[in-house]
Protein backbone atom coordinates (compact mmCIF):
# COMPACT_ATOMS: atom_id res chain seq x y z
CA UNK A 1 0.00 0.00 0.00
CA UNK A 2 1.51 3.58 -0.86
CA UNK A 3 3.08 5.41 1.82
CA UNK A 4 0.64 8.22 0.68
CA UNK A 5 -2.36 6.61 0.35
CA UNK A 6 -4.50 7.53 3.74
CA UNK A 7 -5.64 4.42 5.34
CA UNK A 8 -9.50 6.51 4.76
CA UNK A 9 -8.90 5.69 1.11
CA UNK A 10 -6.82 2.38 1.33
CA UNK A 11 -9.85 0.83 2.34
CA UNK A 12 -11.63 1.47 -0.63
CA UNK A 13 -8.87 -0.11 -2.74
CA UNK A 14 -10.82 -3.60 -3.22
CA UNK A 15 -14.28 -2.45 -3.74
CA UNK A 16 -12.91 -0.02 -6.68
CA UNK A 17 -10.94 -2.93 -8.04
CA UNK A 18 -14.42 -4.91 -8.24
CA UNK A 19 -15.94 -2.09 -9.41
CA UNK A 20 -13.01 -1.63 -12.18
CA UNK A 21 -13.49 -5.21 -13.03
CA UNK A 22 -17.18 -5.42 -13.37
CA UNK A 23 -17.29 -1.84 -15.85
CA UNK A 24 -14.64 -4.33 -17.65
CA UNK A 25 -16.55 -7.03 -18.11
CA UNK A 26 -18.67 -5.38 -21.20
CA UNK A 27 -16.75 -1.74 -21.75
CA UNK A 28 -20.04 0.85 -21.93
CA UNK A 29 -20.07 2.79 -25.51
CA UNK A 30 -20.37 6.31 -26.11
CA UNK A 31 -23.90 7.28 -26.48
CA UNK A 32 -25.04 4.30 -24.64
CA UNK A 33 -27.55 3.85 -22.27
CA UNK A 34 -26.20 2.17 -18.80
CA UNK A 35 -28.02 1.48 -15.61
CA UNK A 36 -26.05 0.86 -11.85
CA UNK A 37 -29.07 -1.11 -10.38
CA UNK A 38 -28.46 -0.58 -6.61
CA UNK A 39 -26.48 1.89 -4.70
CA UNK A 40 -24.57 1.49 -1.97
CA UNK A 41 -20.52 1.00 -1.91
CA UNK A 42 -20.09 -0.77 -5.22
CA UNK A 43 -22.85 0.89 -7.18
CA UNK A 44 -21.53 4.28 -6.29
CA UNK A 45 -17.92 3.31 -6.73
CA UNK A 46 -19.35 2.10 -10.17
CA UNK A 47 -20.84 5.02 -11.15
CA UNK A 48 -17.67 7.06 -10.77
CA UNK A 49 -15.63 4.00 -12.78
CA UNK A 50 -17.86 4.23 -15.76
CA UNK A 51 -17.90 7.73 -16.12
CA UNK A 52 -14.25 7.82 -15.89
CA UNK A 53 -14.08 5.28 -18.43
CA UNK A 54 -16.32 6.42 -20.75
CA UNK A 55 -17.36 10.05 -19.93
CA UNK A 56 -20.39 9.96 -22.71
CA UNK A 57 -22.25 7.45 -21.93
CA UNK A 58 -25.43 8.06 -20.04
CA UNK A 59 -25.94 6.69 -16.55
CA UNK A 60 -28.91 5.64 -14.35
CA UNK A 61 -28.99 4.74 -11.31
CA UNK A 62 -31.59 3.32 -9.11
CA UNK A 63 -31.25 3.71 -5.46
CA UNK A 64 -33.78 3.34 -2.26
CA UNK A 65 -33.24 6.33 -0.51
CA UNK A 66 -33.57 9.90 -1.30
CA UNK A 67 -29.76 10.54 0.19
CA UNK A 68 -28.71 7.72 -1.70
CA UNK A 69 -30.23 9.45 -5.05
CA UNK A 70 -28.48 12.70 -4.40
CA UNK A 71 -24.99 11.08 -4.09
CA UNK A 72 -25.29 9.20 -7.38
CA UNK A 73 -26.11 12.44 -8.92
CA UNK A 74 -22.87 13.84 -7.62
CA UNK A 75 -20.94 11.03 -8.55
CA UNK A 76 -21.92 11.25 -12.12
CA UNK A 77 -25.60 9.68 -13.04
CA UNK A 78 -27.79 11.63 -15.25
CA UNK A 79 -30.62 9.90 -14.23
CA UNK A 80 -32.00 8.41 -10.72
CA UNK A 81 -35.21 6.83 -10.50
CA UNK A 82 -36.27 4.60 -6.97
CA UNK A 83 -36.29 0.98 -6.39
CA UNK A 84 -40.17 1.67 -5.19
CA UNK A 85 -40.86 3.20 -8.63
CA UNK A 86 -42.73 1.70 -10.77
CA UNK A 87 -39.29 0.32 -12.66
CA UNK A 88 -40.65 -0.79 -16.31
CA UNK A 89 -42.16 3.25 -16.67
CA UNK A 90 -39.27 4.63 -15.62
CA UNK A 91 -36.93 2.76 -17.79
CA UNK A 92 -39.28 3.25 -20.75
CA UNK A 93 -39.29 7.20 -19.85
CA UNK A 94 -35.42 6.95 -20.03
CA UNK A 95 -34.77 4.41 -23.13
CA UNK A 96 -37.45 5.58 -25.17
CA UNK A 97 -38.59 2.34 -24.91
CA UNK A 98 -42.23 1.26 -25.86
CA UNK A 99 -43.99 -0.76 -22.40
CA UNK A 100 -45.96 -3.48 -23.44
CA UNK A 101 -48.48 -5.29 -21.07
CA UNK A 102 -49.70 -9.30 -21.64
CA UNK A 103 -53.53 -10.26 -20.71
CA UNK A 104 -52.24 -11.95 -17.59
CA UNK A 105 -49.99 -8.82 -16.61
CA UNK A 106 -47.22 -9.66 -17.87
CA UNK A 107 -44.56 -6.77 -18.83
CA UNK A 108 -42.30 -6.20 -21.32
CA UNK A 109 -39.89 -3.58 -23.18
CA UNK A 110 -39.54 -3.08 -26.72
CA UNK A 111 -35.91 -0.99 -26.34
CA UNK A 112 -34.27 -0.63 -23.27
CA UNK A 113 -31.00 -0.37 -21.33
CA UNK A 114 -27.74 -1.03 -23.45
CA UNK A 115 -26.17 -2.26 -20.38
CA UNK A 116 -27.24 -3.09 -16.78
CA UNK A 117 -25.24 -3.75 -13.90
CA UNK A 118 -26.94 -5.30 -11.30
CA UNK A 119 -25.10 -4.52 -8.15
CA UNK A 120 -27.86 -5.61 -5.64
CA UNK A 121 -27.80 -9.37 -7.07
CA UNK A 122 -31.32 -10.75 -5.42
CA UNK A 123 -34.28 -12.43 -8.04
CA UNK A 124 -36.10 -9.49 -8.19
CA UNK A 125 -33.30 -7.35 -9.26
CA UNK A 126 -32.18 -9.49 -11.08
CA UNK A 127 -35.39 -10.23 -13.59
CA UNK A 128 -36.15 -6.86 -13.63
CA UNK A 129 -32.70 -5.96 -14.91
CA UNK A 130 -32.99 -8.87 -17.68
CA UNK A 131 -36.19 -7.55 -19.02
CA UNK A 132 -35.24 -3.96 -18.88
CA UNK A 133 -32.51 -4.30 -21.10
CA UNK A 134 -32.67 -3.89 -24.85
CA UNK A 135 -32.24 -7.04 -27.77
CA UNK A 136 -28.63 -7.86 -27.91
CA UNK A 137 -27.74 -6.10 -25.03
CA UNK A 138 -26.01 -6.97 -21.91
CA UNK A 139 -26.90 -7.80 -17.65
CA UNK A 140 -23.65 -8.00 -15.52
CA UNK A 141 -24.04 -9.33 -12.58
CA UNK A 142 -22.29 -7.94 -9.67
CA UNK A 143 -24.14 -8.32 -6.35
CA UNK A 144 -23.72 -11.64 -4.65
CA UNK A 145 -26.52 -13.84 -3.53
CA UNK A 146 -25.98 -17.06 -1.75
CA UNK A 147 -29.65 -18.31 -2.04
CA UNK A 148 -31.78 -20.16 -4.84
CA UNK A 149 -33.69 -17.56 -6.59
CA UNK A 150 -36.20 -18.46 -9.64
CA UNK A 151 -35.30 -16.29 -12.73
CA UNK A 152 -37.38 -16.09 -16.06
CA UNK A 153 -34.74 -16.45 -18.40
CA UNK A 154 -37.15 -16.03 -21.64
CA UNK A 155 -35.06 -12.42 -22.17
CA UNK A 156 -31.58 -14.33 -22.38
CA UNK A 157 -33.08 -16.63 -25.09
CA UNK A 158 -36.14 -14.58 -26.83
CA UNK A 159 -33.62 -11.25 -26.72
CA UNK A 160 -30.22 -12.44 -27.12
CA UNK A 161 -29.33 -10.63 -23.87
CA UNK A 162 -26.24 -11.50 -22.67
CA UNK A 163 -25.84 -12.71 -18.96
CA UNK A 164 -22.15 -12.14 -17.51
CA UNK A 165 -20.98 -12.25 -14.04
CA UNK A 166 -18.30 -10.53 -12.43
CA UNK A 167 -16.60 -11.03 -9.39
CA UNK A 168 -13.38 -9.84 -7.56
CA UNK A 169 -10.37 -8.10 -9.30
CA UNK A 170 -8.42 -8.93 -12.41
CA UNK A 171 -5.10 -7.78 -14.00
CA UNK A 172 -6.50 -5.94 -17.59
CA UNK A 173 -4.58 -3.68 -20.47
CA UNK A 174 -4.48 -0.20 -19.62
CA UNK A 175 -2.66 2.28 -21.91
CA UNK A 176 -0.20 -0.30 -23.11
CA UNK A 177 0.43 -1.97 -19.78
CA UNK A 178 -0.67 -5.08 -17.88
CA UNK A 179 -1.78 -3.60 -14.46
CA UNK A 180 -3.84 -5.07 -11.58
CA UNK A 181 -7.05 -3.85 -11.15
CA UNK A 182 -5.61 -2.87 -7.26
CA UNK A 183 -3.21 -1.08 -8.69
CA UNK A 184 -5.34 1.12 -10.88
CA UNK A 185 -7.70 1.07 -8.29
CA UNK A 186 -5.02 2.87 -6.11
CA UNK A 187 -3.66 5.53 -9.17
CA UNK A 188 -7.08 6.23 -9.74
CA UNK A 189 -7.65 7.23 -5.76
CA UNK A 190 -4.07 9.05 -5.53
CA UNK A 191 -4.92 11.01 -8.35
CA UNK A 192 -7.79 12.05 -7.17
CA UNK A 193 -10.17 10.70 -10.01
CA UNK A 194 -12.30 8.41 -7.96
CA UNK A 195 -13.98 9.72 -4.85
CA UNK A 196 -14.10 8.42 -1.34
CA UNK A 197 -14.28 10.27 0.99
CA UNK A 198 -18.26 10.94 1.69
CA UNK A 199 -18.78 7.05 1.42
CA UNK A 200 -16.94 6.23 4.97
CA UNK A 201 -19.98 7.50 6.95
CA UNK A 202 -19.08 5.39 10.27
CA UNK A 203 -16.60 4.44 11.90
CA UNK A 204 -16.05 2.06 15.32
CA UNK A 205 -13.30 0.22 17.85
CA UNK A 206 -13.25 -3.36 17.34
CA UNK A 207 -15.35 -4.00 20.41
CA UNK A 208 -18.61 -1.85 19.53
CA UNK A 209 -18.51 -4.81 16.38
CA UNK A 210 -22.07 -4.84 17.64
CA UNK A 211 -22.88 -1.64 17.29
CA UNK A 212 -21.40 -1.46 13.51
CA UNK A 213 -23.14 -4.19 11.84
CA UNK A 214 -26.64 -2.43 13.61
CA UNK A 215 -25.53 0.53 11.50
CA UNK A 216 -24.28 -1.29 8.57
CA UNK A 217 -27.72 -3.11 8.03
CA UNK A 218 -30.18 -0.08 8.95
CA UNK A 219 -28.74 2.36 5.83
CA UNK A 220 -32.05 3.96 6.13
CA UNK A 221 -32.00 4.96 9.47
CA UNK A 222 -27.96 5.62 9.73
CA UNK A 223 -27.27 6.79 6.17
CA UNK A 224 -24.40 4.37 6.10
CA UNK A 225 -22.35 3.60 3.50
CA UNK A 226 -18.98 1.93 4.78
CA UNK A 227 -18.74 1.32 8.16
CA UNK A 228 -15.22 0.81 9.19
CA UNK A 229 -13.49 -0.73 12.19
CA UNK A 230 -10.96 1.74 13.43
CA UNK A 231 -8.09 -0.68 14.82
CA UNK A 232 -5.36 1.77 14.80
CA UNK A 233 -7.08 3.26 17.95
CA UNK A 234 -7.73 0.00 19.73
CA UNK A 235 -4.28 -0.58 19.33
CA UNK A 236 -2.68 2.64 20.40
CA UNK A 237 -5.13 2.79 23.21
CA UNK A 238 -3.94 -1.07 24.26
Amino acid sequence: MPDNLPDDLAIFTEPVAVALHAAWRRHAAAGEKVMVLGCGTIGFLLIQVLRLLQPECEITAVAQFPWQADLAREYGADHVFYAADDGYNKAAQITGASLYVGRGGNRMLLGGFDLVFDVVGIETTLNNALRWTRAGGSVILVGVNLHRMHLDVTPIWYQEVDLLGAVGHDVIEWRGESVSTFELAMRWMQMGQIHCDRMLTHRFPLDAYRQAFAVAVDKQKHQSIKVAFDLARDFASS
